[in-house]
């Protein structure tokens, strides 16, 4: 099932309630939080989701995560308010949808940057300070390792992306001597 939807009203409602409380970053910090519990979890999903689980019992529970958690009480209501509705499974997506709108309004891109092997930190450094240049906006990175690019290095903005890798630069070379 597709929470898609569901997720963008929640999560721009959830954005308005923390933009007006100047607590943005903190709960959408929280919702993430809350959704890497979710998601990590098979027995607390298969508990929370669970239609013959008494709703008492899983808002208890609900309210028992969010103490420990130290969640405010928008972040337990909003779970809460999921759990009555039946809509937990969305909160993932929530998460996501918000994190997206957080970084809009913070003019935030992020980056993930591939590379056959590690890349040292004043690498990375330089690699977001040129991208930050080229695109106006802060860039937050995200390094990954991939041994199968050889040597070089695939960054992805959005839905740009930059390939410097070996692998992309022998295969557009074995096709030009194909075609001749």
């Amino acid at each position: 099932m597709s929470y898609e939807s569901v997720a963008r009203r929640y999560g721009r409602a959830i954005f308005e309630i923390g933009k007006e409380t100047g607590t943005l970053a903190a709960l959408a910090r929280e919702i993430g939080d809350a959704s890497a519990m979710y998601s990590a979890s098979e027995e607390l999903r298969l508990v929370l989701d669970n239609p013959l689980i008494p709703e008492a019992s899983r808002e208890e529970l609900l309210r028992e995560i969010a103490g420990r958690a130290t969640f405010s009480e928008v972040t337990k209501n909003t779970l809460l308010l999921l759990a009555r509705r039946r809509r937990l499974a969305a909160l993932p997506e929530i998460a996501r949808q918000l994190a997206l709108l957080v970084d809009q309004d913070q003019n935030v891109a992020r980056a993930v940057v591939t590379s056959a092997g590690p890349l040292s930190d004043g690498y990375l450094d330089r690699l977001r300070a040129e991208l930050e240049k080229a695109t106006g906006r802060k860039i937050s990175v995200t390094h990954r390792q991939d041994p199968s690019l050889i040597a070089g290095v695939v960054t992805q903005i959005d839905d740009q992306v930059i390939d410097g890798s070996l692998r992309t630069r022998l295969s557009s070379f074995r096709d030009n001597l194909l075609r001749t």
